[in-house]
């Protein structure tokens, strides 16, 4: 089968007709960039192949395109020297048609016989299953295997036993396997899980056993039922005998009258302690009342003996704070006569300060006089210079335009020399006189000739020369213009030659360079002052700048008199006091006086100081005298207070009451506490009776739990010997027996059947490893070209487990690179059989081979060249400098007017 034309339209981005050019048999290359539609081409023939036209799976929807419409394919293909179209429209207005050379079908016909010639399987409405579903390998399915099922593995497997068949005619090798694995089937699963029969027996094993135990458990209950009768039946007997409950009420009314009668001694006790516990708080404070008023009396004398110690403290404070106010006083006065001194010096410094400002302030309106000078002496050459230039027009540039003129003249006139004839002339002594030019004796040397000339050589002849000039008239009159535009240009400065000009342009550079001088003077005269580079504005700025600077220096002056004034007048006397004093003298004696001031200042802080201390100290010690004798007065009072409320020897009185008291009650709680302590203590005592009250309830709720368990159970006896559960029993047990009969014939059977297909998968695998010999050998080549020396290692599935190379090597545990080439040379392979059977096989790659390194590529473009002069292979890559050494047909993308079959 050979692709020899696609066609797309409607299908995702291309929206018009779409027609891939130049497919043919053999190796077919489509290098383009990424999203260029490859991928979507790739999907579209797919569909077409494996989808039916009136499909709505996922696959159809992918194709819909981004604007809207149906997705329309056509595709045209050679088959066994047949042309044959297929062409699909899915989703609105379906439609199919298969052309297989004169002979068309359409629907679902064309469906059914596409996929006879394909070998595909219908599955539903989605893709058919085949394998072609491993030949069109999308974008990442190269890394992996195909997974070959239903139509796929069988389609693989046909060839190999057609091969198998061809060489030992053993075309239906696994039958038998296939029926014991029928027979299998009905009674187990696929992973062994019990089906169809035997499960029915199994559950029904299980119901049976079950209801065994069922039974089992009731029988179990009634004997349960029948023991706890008796038993309970025993326990209410004894519950309700009456001489066990007369000898319980007795014995819990005892231990109640023994429980008041020690409640009773409880109280007494009680208000023992209570009565103690009061005579001896009693006592305690009559003891504490002693023990405060001589407590009193010794801070009495203290205080007293303090009070007096700080009195004398605070006579001897005050005087000292009365001295130390003497010397404050003392101090500010001379404190205030130094900053008085301070104030004159600093007044002085002030003014001679002004002086020398003034002095400094006349010095620079000097400079500024002398500035000023200079200023209008440059000025004045400026104008000067301004007058000379005016009358000086030959400037650079009008040289500039001299000076080209006398270029154009000399090249008009090395033009014209150019053109003329060089006669050379070399005479003999004597010979001079003999030989004439234009009747002129002949010069030696070289001689231009612009004009026809003649040389006459007596004794010889007359020779005629006759210049080869070519527009002799142009030229001449070249230089002529040349030499009357350098006229005209002399004449404008009235200048008769270069020379006169050249002298004027010096006259002009020397008074250019003295004008430069006298503003560059006037710029460092006046460096802040712009100078006005054009000469018409340049004198009336200068003039300005001049008088600005007089009338600053005029207002200057006055301000300067007028401070001298002011600094004369302020002087003692108005007449320049202490004249000799300068500014360094009179700073320090500034600076003397403040430091004084300063001193005196310091003297008067620390006068002060003392002052507030002493004073401080004096009422301190005021305070405290004041607070000794408030202490005093206080306890005093309290003691006065004391004694008024009882006195010493009343106090002593009832001390001594309160502890005789105090021992007469010790010894009657004693007395109380020994009888107490011969009795049983009273929380033991009602423990006992709360566990008799506690029994007695107990007993009258089991006697009523017993009464009605009696009644339930009596009614559950009654019910199972009417039931007759023995009979039940023995009737579930010949079930059971008879169930367990049958699963155990079912279990042999179906051991039975796994040994075989144990046996029989053994058998057809070495069978399987023989016809796998025609899908290796179909490999091997390819794979020996990429991995050389390696054998391959096929599994049922029709997959590479494995290749041994030096050892051997799982292909799961390869690199991603290396499993990539291995699964596209096992697609490889599964075309090269479907070609050997003849049946239809291409193979088509969208973007493998990424990981391939140059040397396994290079390989590789070897493996498909050579299975490409046998199968038709289509490569869609985006890498197209990688896949240029491929070769093959090099395919396109291009318009197209409409799908239609080709003519």
């Amino acid at each position: 089968m050979i692709l020899t034309d696609i066609q797309i339209e409607a299908v995702r981005r291309f929206a018009s007709p779409v027609r891939l050019e130049g497919l043919g048999a053999g190796l077919n290359v489509l290098a383009a960039p990424n999203e260029a539609g490859k991928t979507t081409l790739l999907m579209a023939l797919r569909a077409a192949l494996m989808l039916r036209h009136s499909s709505r799976a996922q696959g159809v929807k992918d194709l819909l395109p981004y604007g809207g419409g149906a997705p329309h394919i056509g595709l045209a293909f050679q088959w066994r020297d047949r042309a044959c179209w297929l062409e699909k429209r899915f989703w609105n207005k379906s439609l199919a048609r298969l052309d297989l050379g004169a002979e068309r079908f359409d629907g679902d016909e064309a469906e059914e016989r596409l996929h006879a010639l394909l070998e595909l399987d219908r599955n539903g409405r989605g893709e058919a299953s085949g394998l072609w579903n491993a030949l069109l390998v999308r974008q990442g399915e190269s890394f992996t295997q195909p997974d070959l099922a239903g139509a796929g593995h069988a389609s693989v497997q046909a060839c190999l036993e057609q091969t198998m068949q061809d060489a030992t005619g053993a075309g239906a090798a696994g039958t038998l396997l296939a029926r014991v694995r029928e027979r299998l089937g009905q009674v187990q699963t696929a992973t062994g899980r019990p089906t169809g029969r035997l499960r029915q027996i199994q559950e029904e094993l299980e119901r049976a056993g079950q209801e065994l135990e069922t039974l089992r458990a009731r029988k179990a209950m009634l004997d349960e039922d029948l023991g706890f009768l008796e038993q309970a039946r025993r326990m209410l007997r004894e519950y309700q005998n009456p001489e066990r409950r007369q000898q319980e009420d007795e014995a819990l009314l005892a231990l109640r009258q023994t429980h008041e009668r020690l409640r009773a001694l409880a109280v007494e006790e009680q208000a023992l302690r209570a009565t103690r516990q009061a005579v001896a708080e009693q006592a305690r404070t009559a003891a504490d009342e002693q023990a405060a008023r001589r407590e009193h009396a010794a801070n009495l004398a203290r205080l007293e003996h303090d009070m007096q110690v700080h009195e004398q403290e605070a006579a001897r404070l005050a005087a000292q704070a009365e001295a130390a106010s003497a010397q404050h006083t003392q101090a500010q006065r001379l404190a205030s006569q130094a900053e008085r001194a301070r104030q004159e010096a600093r007044a002085t410094l002030h003014r001679v300060t002004r002086r020398v400002e003034l002095a400094r302030q006349a010095g620079v309106l000097e400079q500024d006089r002398a500035v000023l000078a200079r200023a209008e002496e440059a000025f004045a050459r400026i104008e000067q210079a301004q007058v000379e230039l005016a009358t000086l027009r030959v400037d650079t540039a009008f040289m500039r335009r001299l000076t080209k003129a006398a270029q154009a003249v000399e090249q008009a006139r090395a033009i014209m020399e150019g053109q003329a004839t060089v006669l050379v002339a070399d005479l003999l002594d004597g010979a001079q006189g003999r030989v004439t030019l234009n009747g002129q004796p002949c010069p030696t040397g070289r001689t231009l000739l612009g004009e026809a000339a003649e040389l006459v050589v007596e004794g010889i002849g007359r020779f005629g020369i006759v210049p080869a000039m070519e527009r002799r008239d142009q030229a001449q009159k070249n230089l002529d213009d040349a030499l009357a535009a350098r006229q005209t240009l002399l004449h404008e400065v009235g200048c008769a030659d270069m020379a006169g000009a050249e002298a004027l342009h010096d006259r002009r550079s020397t008074a250019e360079q003295a004008l430069a001088q006298a503003q560059a003077t006037f710029a460092a005269v006046l460096p802040r002052q712009p100078v006005e580079k054009t000469a018409t504005t340049l004198a009336a700025t200068l003039a300005a700048t001049l008088a600005t600077l007089r009338q600053q220096l005029a207002q200057a002056q006055a301000v300067h008199e007028r401070a001298m004034a002011a600094l004369l007048a302020e002087e003692p006397g108005g007449d320049g006091a202490q004249p000799g004093l300068d500014s360094a003298q009179a700073s320090w004696a500034e600076d003397d006086a403040a430091r004084q001031a300063d001193l005196a200042r310091g003297h008067e802080q620390e006068a002060f100081t003392r002052a507030t201390s002493a004073q401080a100290a004096a009422e301190k010690a005021r305070a405290q005298c004041r607070r000794f004798e408030a202490d005093s007065l206080r306890i005093r009072q309290d003691m006065a207070a004391r004694q008024n409320r009882e006195s010493d020897a009343d106090l002593a009185a009832r001390q001594a009451a309160l502890l005789g008291q105090q021992a007469t009650l010790d010894a009657d709680l004693a007395a109380k506490v020994q009888l107490r302590e011969s009795e049983p203590a009273l929380d033991v005592i009602e423990g006992r009776i709360r566990r008799r009250e506690e029994a007695q309830e107990t007993t009258r709720a089991a006697t009523a739990r017993l009464r009605e368990d009696i009644r339930e159970r009596e009614t559950r006896v009654r019910m199972a010997e009417g039931d007759g559960l023995d009979e039940a029993m023995a009737e579930a047990t010949r079930h059971l027996e008879r169930i367990t009969s049958e699963h155990e014939a079912c279990a042999r059977d179906r051991a039975a059947l796994a040994l075989l297909e144990q046996a029989l998968a053994s058998a057809e695998k070495e069978q399987t490893e023989r016809y796998l010999a025609p899908l290796v050998k179909a490999m091997q080549p390819a794979f020996s070209t990429l991995f050389p020396g390696a054998t391959l290692d096929m599994n049922t599935r029709f997959g590479l487990s494995g290749l041994t190379r030096q050892r051997y090597e799982e292909v799961e545990h390869l690199s991603d690179g290396t499993r990539e080439q291995i699964a596209v040379l096992v697609r490889l392979g599964f075309a090269e059989l479907l070609h050997a059977r003849g049946t239809p096989a291409i193979l088509v790659l969208d973007d493998a081979l990424g990981f391939s390194d140059s040397v396994r590529m290079e390989r590789l473009f070897d493996v498909l060249a050579d299975a490409a002069t046998r199968i038709q292979i289509l490569v869609l890559t985006c890498r197209a400098e990688q896949f240029t050494p491929l070769g093959g047909r090099v395919l396109t993308l291009r318009q197209h007017s409409a799908i239609a079959p080709p003519v």
